[in-house]
């Protein structure tokens, strides 16, 4: 069953696994995702901070009894400016241009579009739950 608690934890996972992965292996990232101009690799590093970050924010969030619906909001925009900043790259055809890492990017932005998505309702559930 799907819970915020879940939920929060999955993102968090997701999070920290590919910020490691941007940590640990930037050049290889970057060119997974393009041939032509590569990702620059201190973006990649700064995406992986931020990423690490964020999935230990989501694990304490996941730790609280109710996460505050502002705090769980917050989580969900960042879900939704990582699918849309996919998107804009996509669309540029800007670090991101090989048939690999286009699909990875276009799935990936699906999976925090849902992980956004599914925070926003089931933080309505637990409000609707305790009115």
């Amino acid at each position: 069953m799907f819970t915020l608690k879940n939920v929060l934890i999955a993102n968090a996972i997701s999070c920290i696994i590919f910020g490691l992965i941007f940590i640990c292996l930037p050049i290889k990232v970057a060119v997974f995702l393009g041939s032509d101009t590569l990702f620059p690799e201190l973006i990649l590093q700064i995406l992986a901070a931020v990423l690490v970050f964020n999935g230990l924010h989501l694990i304490w969030a996941s730790l609280q009894q109710t996460p505050n619906k502002w705090l769980i909001l917050y989580f969900s925009f960042g879900d939704f400016l990582w699918a849309i900043g996919s998107s804009v790259l996509l669309l540029m055809g800007l670090w991101i241009t090989t048939m690999a890492g286009i699909i990875s990017t276009i799935l990936i932005a699906l999976m925090v579009t849902v992980f956004g998505i599914m925070q926003i309702i089931k933080r309505r559930e637990i409000c609707s739950i305790e009115n």
